[in-house]
């Protein structure tokens, strides 16, 4: 993992205050990723928002990141909206501030980005998509 993106992980891990009302609306989640992995199954994660500009894009970069950061095998995250735009610019600016490398593979009204949390992983792809 990228050393400026570990450190940003640990500051979050260490400050994080989750209420015990999230935590019981987490609650379902996290009994589905335990089963997946007790049984070495593969864990599919999809997120979902409008525009999949944003949102759904952030929670898919961090699911699958924090899969990798816990150790946690077999995860593959997804997004997705009803209507298609475009990745955010301020998301990608916000993802390289937290210490992701992020490339942009293509260019035109919705383009395509590789983004890194570990040179020696494959990147999360973003773009807009619909379900």
């Amino acid at each position: 993992m990228y050393p400026e993106l570990y450190s940003t992980i640990q500051h979050v891990e260490k400050n994080l205050l989750i209420t015990d009302a999230a935590k019981s609306r987490l609650q379902t989640l996290i009994d589905y990723v335990q089963q997946q992995v007790n049984h070495q199954q593969q864990i599919d994660l999809h997120f979902i928002c409008t525009h999949n500009s944003r949102r759904s894009q952030l929670a898919q970069i961090w699911a699958q990141t924090a899969a990798a950061y816990y150790r946690i095998q077999n995860v593959c995250c997804y997004s997705g909206g009803t209507e298609t735009t475009a990745l955010y610019a301020k998301v990608i600016a916000i993802l390289r501030k937290q210490g992701f490398q992020v490339y942009k593979i293509t260019d035109g009204n919705n383009p395509v980005y590789a983004v890194k949390y570990n040179a020696n992983a494959l990147p999360v792809i973003g773009f807009s998509k619909t379900i």
